[in-house]
């Protein structure tokens, strides 16, 4: 199979899904923007008028977090869904097992690209200039956020051939997860004894990366950014070795 057919089937999977998961409901395509918008609005609430955490441009700190989780989660959780789902199409068509995690992960990025710009609107309306040198840096960011939800879900989507409970403990990951990511709060209040063990989490860095060039308009330092790359990339390699072990057996067990 080439190149040009593998990549129609990933974009016909991508729009499948996008259709099954919209289709036949009153707002349609708008749930991809009023999901986040809600969330936003439910934690600002909370956090920042009944809490009163008091921090500079709180709501593009809070939607950024929130856009960037929800892209995470959303893609991770549709990968497996995919897998889950395509049974009867693997077992009539010997298609590779990326197409369909890719297909997931296309989909997602469209809606995450909605809340983008989502974003930059509401950085506009709050006068924040997004066209500075070290805000444009942040494109390199997304690319390793990128490439991080690609190596998860491929690894977890793997590790379902395996272990078919695989999708309910990443569901309860997730909900710790939320928690455990610097979302609602600024990396800056976990206990100092504890941070180094808390960054390890390479979104927790991203976002904070993000939100420090986006937002603050500031640089982290070149030795914070390399350990980054080298976390994102070390869970890249993992799941391409992982993959490369024991995807096949999906063709032992359907």
């Amino acid at each position: 199979m080439g190149f040009k057919e593998q990549f129609n089937i990933i974009l016909e999977l991508a729009k499948k899904d996008i259709r099954l998961n919209y289709n036949n409901t009153v707002f349609g395509y708008l749930w991809m923007v009023i999901n986040p918008l809600f969330l936003l609005i439910t934690l600002y609430i909370v956090f920042s008028i009944i809490m009163k955490m008091e921090l500079p441009n709180y709501q593009i700190f809070l939607l950024l977090g929130i856009i960037v989780w929800n892209f995470f989660s959303e893609a991770t959780t549709k990968s497996l869904d995919s897998i889950r789902s395509s049974v009867d199409l693997l077992k009539k068509i010997k298609i590779p097992l990326y197409s369909i995690i890719f297909s997931a992960n296309v989909s997602s990025i469209i809606s995450f690209a909605i809340n983008l710009t989502i974003l930059v609107l509401m950085m506009l309306i709050f006068r924040i200039n997004i066209f500075t040198p070290i805000r444009i840096l942040s494109l390199v960011y997304f690319a390793l956020l990128f490439l991080l939800v690609v190596s998860v879900s491929f690894l977890i989507s793997t590790a379902h051939i395996l272990f078919k409970d695989t999708f309910h403990i990443w569901n309860f990951l997730l909900l710790i997860g939320f928690w455990l990511t610097p979302i609602i709060y600024p990396e800056q209040y976990i206990p100092t004894q504890y941070l180094k063990y808390y960054m390890l989490n390479p979104l927790a860095r991203l976002i904070s990366h993000l939100r420090n060039s986006i937002i603050y308009n500031h640089v982290d330092s070149l030795i914070q950014i390399l350990i980054t790359v080298s976390i994102v990339f070390s869970v890249f390699f993992v799941s391409v070795w992982f993959y490369n072990n024991y995807a096949k057996k999906i063709y032992d067990v359907i």
